[in-house]
């Protein structure tokens, strides 16, 4: 299994769309259809998904709504019996709390000689 991510302060999915405090999701990308039409027009994202073989890869999106300072970062990824165990912390830099909210995105493309899994278990730490 081979694994690359990005970072992304912002929503890549929808501009207008910001998440709550804690409010998270994740969203798995499973081809270049779905990933054309689901993504924002942004040229970091353009750069992360171009030439990515479906037929080998997909893309995990990791989504959550926190203040602008924090930074969403990889933890890990293991297998469990039929899916992943995708563990992510918060960056969080020693700054005064402020309240400026925004959704921070980490996308994470999976390169793996399995299929894709059938569940995949995301957790956040540092909330």
């Amino acid at each position: 299994m081979t694994i690359d991510t990005l970072y992304y302060e912002g929503n890549i999915f929808d501009a207008r769309d910001v998440f709550g405090p804690r409010e998270e999701s994740h969203t798995l990308i499973t081809d270049e259809e779905t990933a054309a039409s689901e993504f924002r027009d942004v040229e970091q994202l353009s750069d992360f998904t171009e030439g990515i073989n479906f037929d080998e890869s997909y893309i995990l999106v990791v989504q959550n709504g926190m203040r602008s300072e924090d930074d969403l970062e990889l933890g890990s990824i293991n297998r469990i019996e039929d899916g992943l165990q995708v563990a992510i912390s918060i960056d969080k830099p020693l700054i005064p709390d402020h309240d400026d909210l925004i959704t921070h995105t980490l996308l994470i493309r999976i390169t793996d000689e399995k299929s894709v899994f059938n569940s995949i278990d995301v957790s956040i730490d540092g909330h």
